[in-house]
Parts: structure tokens; C-alpha cells; sequence
């Protein structure tokens, strides 16, 4: 069975934002069914995050993880509805 995989990414996080252009070229050469997006700004969960108390609020940080929620959680959606029949 091939296995199709979404992987959204902040780039507030230099570790995870470097790592991503090889992430991206490895499923590429192994022909996965793959979408990586990396949304500038945002922090790596960045829809979880949107919860996370925090002592000192980042409002760049807060819009950036909002914007990335709102266009990932759609295409999530649809990923899993092309991808599991879900509906």
C-alpha cells in the first residue's frame, strides 16, 4: 500500500526550518506521495501552540501561527479526506 504523508512546518525554529529542504529532497527521491509546506514565522505546532500559556506574549509570533493554522487546517482536511475517504 503506498502511504501518502503532510508534514507543515513553522520556520520560527531554526533546527526544524534547516532541516526541511532534505526532509523535502529524501521523500522526493524515494517517491513518496509527500506535501511539505513550511509557513514563515510560525513555530513548529503551531496550532497547538496557539493554546500554550505563555508569561510574555509574541503578537508577530501569534499572527504567523494563526495564518499557518489557517491555511493548513484545510488542507489537512482535504488531505485526509483524498487520502482515507474520510468525509
Amino acid at each position: 500500500m503506498k502511504r501518502a504523508w503532510r508534514d507543515d512546518n513553522g520556520t520560527a525554529r531554526s533546527r526544524i526550518a534547516a532541516a526541511m529542504p532534505a526532509v523535502d529532497s529524501a521523500m522526493r527521491a524515494s517517491r513518496k506521495s509527500y506535501v511539505g509546506i513550511n509557513y514563515n514565522g510560525a513555530v513548529h505546532g503551531f496550532l497547538r501552540a496557539q493554546d500554550d500559556p505563555k508569561a510574555q506574549r509574541d503578537e508577530a509570533e501569534e499572527q504567523a501561527n494563526l495564518a499557518a493554522t489557517k491555511d493548513a487546517w484545510p488542507r489537512t482536511l482535504e488531505f485526509l479526506r483524498r487520502n482515507l475517504g474520510a468525509r
